[in-house]
């Protein structure tokens, strides 16, 4: 039995082998994995064509199959007369092992005769990207089968935080499971989850306004190990802030949450934690915030604080 397994999600590919194997296969079965990409197509010929020692049927994954995509790229270890002959193995003799083949492309070379033989003889399989319509759709089906509640915001959020990289979202996914069991909500999301510098600023915020400010340090002082400088600190911390007087704004002309998120680029989920921290906080504290991160810029750029000391000064006095 062949199988062509292609596309551009090796995270379903990988699944999909796992499920072939589970429901086709004895545990004891001779499993061998070949990199094409490191291996030339004799070894795969020898291993397709000799019986495994045992007498068991032996399943090969053979991992890169490069001379299946469309464009058909060049590698050092092609050879016309060894694919000749791994063609005539798989098309003319009878074989009970099996061929997985695996190739991240987004097409195949429909005129490959490995190709055709396995459109007509075998299983053809693709896993194409998963669209912007279906992420929602296909995360509400994930958490659902793992008996998970989960709240619509925090899905919107894990969603825009995975930027539609399965791999991501499914380490970000499992990572919720792990440490916050049965119910996940959007803060959950905010504080397991990784983040851009952004959304770690937003988490500043949403920590100094909710009271938590020890917390709201803890998330600076990883920050400043990781390299960050206050100045562009200070630069995202006021941004943040202008953007919550901005939402405040469009709130009091009568836009409602789906509505902010269009005009400001927000995901869901940032705007519903934006509106709900603008209920906790008067603007006059956020303005007055503003004119003290200013002055503190203007002072660090002129060398008349330590940079470090003065903006954990603020996080504390905030």
């Amino acid at each position: 039995m062949i199988y062509i397994l292609f596309g551009t999600q090796d995270l379903q590919i990988k699944n999909r082998i796992k499920k072939i194997i589970r429901d086709n296969f004895n545990a004891t079965d001779n499993i061998t994995k070949i990199d094409l990409l490191e291996n030339n197509i004799g070894y795969l010929i020898d291993e397709y064509d000799q019986m495994s020692l045992t007498g068991d049927t032996k399943v090969i994954i053979a991992n890169n199959a490069y001379f299946l995509e469309e464009k058909n790229p060049k590698n050092k270890f092609f050879d016309k007369k060894e694919y000749a002959e791994l063609v005539n193995s798989i098309v003319n003799v009878a074989n009970e092992n099996t061929i997985i083949f695996t190739i991240n492309a987004k097409k195949l070379d429909s005129d490959n005769e490995i190709v055709k033989f396995t459109k007509n003889s075998g299983k053809i399989l693709e896993f194409k990207e998963i669209t912007k319509q279906e992420w929602p759709v296909f995360v509400n089906d994930y958490f659902k089968k793992r008996n998970i509640n989960i709240e619509s915001e925090a899905k919107e959020e894990l969603i825009a935080r995975s930027k539609e990289d399965l791999n991501v979202f499914v380490n970000e996914a499992n990572k919720l499971i792990l440490y916050k069991g049965n119910n996940i909500t959007l803060d959950d999301v905010f504080e397991i989850c990784s983040a851009e510098l952004e959304d770690d600023i937003f988490g500043i915020l949403n920590n100094l306004i909710g009271g938590n400010k020890e917390k709201a340090i803890k998330v600076y002082r990883d920050l400043r190990l990781k390299g960050a400088e206050p100045v562009t600190l200070i630069n995202l911390v006021s941004s943040s802030i202008i953007s919550m007087l901005n939402v405040s704004n469009l709130i009091k002309l009568g836009k409602n949450n789906d509505e902010i998120a269009k005009i400001t680029g927000f995901s869901s989920g940032k705007v519903f934690m934006t509106t709900k921290n603008l209920r906790k906080v008067k603007e006059e504290r956020l303005k007055r915030n503003l004119d003290f991160l200013y002055n503190l810029d203007y002072k660090i750029k002129h060398s008349l604080v330590d940079r470090f000391y003065a903006f954990e000064i603020f996080l504390t006095k905030f």
